[in-house]
């Protein structure tokens, strides 16, 4: 790819704003430690990304400096903060955005009662970065405080590392993606996008599951376990979600038509 047609994946956009202070300083301390090696820069901002930065679900129409400074994110914020972190070092970088089936995205480890909150379809968003005159895939989505303790019940949480060479992905089932577009320079017009279902009650309880699965997901030995080890856990973290969330289950149990 010529140098001219590399430029886009340079650039600042509104939500990749990487002349922040905060992403700038965070980038030069990168530089300073791998001086004369890109290869190696390239992995410390991948690695760090994916672990400093905790999977979360929710709002992701955040600045990349927001994601920093909240360590936390969808795979769309994390995403964008890599993108930002990439070309603030000068590497040209771009998003790939998946049009996927919604069940197919979280797995085996989802909430029972929740199965039917899941859009039928959703995105996923991870990264190209062009590198030794190629572009190779890269996903910082999952922490590897969460997938060490949730692979054990679906390989579709194995870590994802760097392969600088041939790229790494998420393993989706077959005929799970719907649609794929690659080399995107700009997301904004997705990132700011208001979700519809990005708030409220679930995503409260789908991040405390999140953050049980983080430090207690090896006890779970199966999926059917899954349930009563997390109400006895919010139950001591949270009474007042572990009230709501047993009323949501009485609410399923009874009235399981309610799904929109």
């Amino acid at each position: 790819m010529k140098e001219n047609d590399l430029n886009k994946y340079l650039i600042e956009t509104e939500y990749c704003n990487f002349t922040d202070h905060s992403i700038q300083s965070l980038a030069n301390t990168f530089k300073k430690r791998y001086p004369h090696n890109k290869e190696g820069l390239i992995e410390a901002i991948f690695y760090w990304v994916r672990d400093s930065i905790h999977y979360r679900i929710g709002l992701w129409n955040k600045l990349a400096s927001e994601t920093l400074q909240e360590r936390s994110g969808s795979c769309t914020n994390k995403a964008n903060l890599l993108v930002a972190l990439f070309r603030a070092c000068g590497i040209p970088s771009a998003y790939c955005v998946l049009r996927i089936r919604g069940e197919s995205l979280f797995g085996e480890v989802v909430l029972p009662e929740f199965v039917d909150k899941i859009s039928e379809n959703t995105i996923h968003v991870f990264v190209q970065i062009f590198v030794n005159d190629k572009w190779i895939k890269c996903d910082p989505s999952a922490d590897v405080f969460l997938a060490d303790k949730t692979n054990h019940l679906d390989t579709r949480n194995n870590l994802l590392d760097l392969d600088i060479v041939s790229g790494s992905v998420l393993n989706f089932k077959e005929n799970s993606i719907i649609d794929e577009k690659c080399l995107l320079y700009n997301i904004d017009h997705i990132i700011s996008k208001k979700p519809e279902t990005g708030k409220g009650f679930v995503v409260e309880i789908g991040n405390l599951y999140i953050s049980f699965l983080r430090s207690n997901g090896r006890q779970i030995k199966n999926k059917d376990e899954i349930r009563p080890l997390f109400k006895k856990w919010l139950k001591k973290n949270s009474k007042k979600h572990h009230f709501l969330y047993s009323m949501q289950g009485l609410l399923n149990q009874f009235m399981p038509k309610i799904k929109k």
